[in-house]
């Protein structure tokens, strides 16, 4: 499984992009599946820092805090 140690919002937007268009998945079908706007989900692939993930991430830095995210590779061989 890959892993990415998220600093930023940018960090987790690249990530949930690359997911769902792993996943073969539109912004529009994924927004639907989790009953959100295609817009909300256009601002988050985007890395629109909204003010609770920003303060979120200044927190967790203040803090020494590490966030890593991990993912499922569709393409590595069982």
């Amino acid at each position: 499984m890959p892993t990415l140690a998220a600093r930023k919002v940018q960090d987790v937007a690249a990530v949930i992009r690359a997911v769902r268009e792993d996943a073969g998945l539109s912004q529009a079908e994924l927004a639907e599946q989790l009953a959100f706007s295609r817009d909300y989900m256009i601002d988050l692939e985007s890395g629109k820092p909204t003010v609770y993930l920003a303060r979120l991430f200044r927190v967790l830095h203040e803090l020494g805090i590490s966030v890593t995210l991990t993912w499922p590779d569709r393409h590595a061989e069982p």
